[in-house]
């Protein structure tokens, strides 16, 4: 009995409760490319064993060390502003929907930001980004090869493009995520290429030569253009840090540009000539993207300074498309396709400026550390957020709420470690 006991009072020590955390993190990890739908038993659980340690007093000392304060206030208020927007809201549904994606900016900071930076060591960090990695690589290779299938059997190819190709989840999701791990490949030569054998560098940059096909196979346009300007960021970053071999870096420069033209030019369905061709209007606007934008536009001043409630912003967009004249996919609730703007509609003035007030943290801590990868989270999350709305979709935002904090901590703990 008294073995029992004493069992049980080790499994609270703070090692074990990490390495059981830290094993449901890799799963987590492993599975975020893939699907979003275990993302919440798994969380569930981690926010138990979170709770179970009980050593607040300590928790909150980790969470000061790993800059979580500043961090803490602008999610407190993203999650509280949904909640508030529930009042004057008419769809319930979607609000629901739509509170359900913003909780996750609170459970996954806060079982990340609490946890003591001494505790992490690089190896944590290098296997959680490893297993997302490969598993995004071989999501790419699949589909890949599925689209081969479908190409051959139907001789029709356009099952290698666009929502034909990356099926299972919104393309431009699929583009982040591969942007993300062409990045991480990037760092990692970037940092270790004087340490690594021929044939690992050859192996990495055939990998970002894969990506960079399976970047364009996805073919969001907005994606597209962020994942140029990362590329040619982090070109400029590797020959200003003197540590890429520019008989490598050139030709993945001009490979990956070459191969944007190419796309631009022989794709069956050219979205980045084509106008609005799934829209119809008297003034004929020229983008599908601008027409939401004027929509969402015209129904956030209408609504101000409170806006129309957190399920109801696809709904007055929806509304302005049949005011201004335009008809075709009319039953499609497209939303902002702009987080900002999204912010500025659903939840007002207050909304705008706490979701502007999210980017800065990890701006801040990536210069205070000077740390490319966090700023480089920062600018994935800023450029998609003028396209996109990330947070209304949880491929967004399970993607940044567990990214950020993390690489966070990882900034902390390599600093104190040093």
């Amino acid at each position: 009995m008294n073995k029992l006991s004493a069992y049980c009072q080790s499994l609270r020590t703070q090692d074990v409760f990490f390495n059981i955390s830290y094993i449901l993190m890799m799963i987590m990890m492993g599975l975020l490319p893939i699907t979003t739908y275990l993302m919440w038993p798994i969380g569930i659980t981690l926010l138990v064993l979170w709770i179970c340690q009980w050593n607040w007093r300590e928790k909150w000392e980790n969470f000061k060390a790993n800059d979580g304060i500043p961090y803490g206030f602008f999610l407190l208020g993203i999650c509280l502003i949904p909640t508030l927007g529930f009042i004057n809201s008419e769809n319930i549904p979607i609000a629901w929907r739509t509170f359900e994606c913003y909780i996750w900016f609170f459970f996954a900071p806060v079982i990340f930001l609490t946890t003591s930076p001494k505790t992490w060591k690089k190896q944590h960090f290098d296997v959680l980004l490893t297993l997302f990695a490969a598993s995004e690589i071989l999501l790419l290779l699949f589909l890949f090869g599925f689209g081969i299938y479908r190409t051959i059997k139907t001789g029709d190819s356009s099952y290698m493009y666009d929502n034909f190709f990356c099926y299972q989840r919104h393309h431009a999701y699929v583009a982040l995520y591969l942007t993300f791990v062409y990045i991480l490949i990037f760092n990692h030569l970037i940092n270790h290429q004087h340490e690594m054998t021929k044939k690992r560098i050859v192996l990495a940059y055939l990998l970002e030569l894969v990506i960079s096909v399976g970047v364009f196979c996805v073919y969001s346009r907005a994606g597209i253009l962020i994942f140029l300007f990362m590329h040619t960021l982090w070109c400029g970053y590797a020959v200003y840090r003197k540590r890429s071999r520019l008989k490598y870096m050139i030709p993945l420069f001009i490979f990956t540009f070459g191969l944007f033209t190419t796309l631009v030019i022989t794709s069956p369905s050219n979205r980045f000539t084509q106008n609005a061709m799934s829209f119809r209007h008297k003034n004929k606007k020229p983008d599908a993207r601008l027409i939401i934008w004027e929509a969402a536009w015209d129904g956030a001043v209408e609504n101000l300074p409170w806006g129309v409630g957190t399920g109801d912003g696809n709904d007055v967009v929806m509304e302005k498309y049949h005011e201004n004249g335009y008809w075709k996919n009319r039953e499609h609730p497209y939303n902002a396709h702009n987080q900002l703007l999204f912010a500025l509609l659903t939840n007002g003035i207050l909304g705008l400026i706490l979701t502007a007030l999210y980017f800065i943290t990890p701006l801040c801590t990536g210069i205070k550390h000077r740390d490319m990868m966090l700023l480089s989270l920062f600018l994935l999350l800023f450029l998609n957020c003028l396209v996109e709305c990330m947070f209304d979709r949880r491929a967004g935002v399970d993607f940044f709420a567990i990214m950020i904090p993390l690489f966070m901590v990882q900034a902390n703990s390599l600093t104190k470690q040093s």
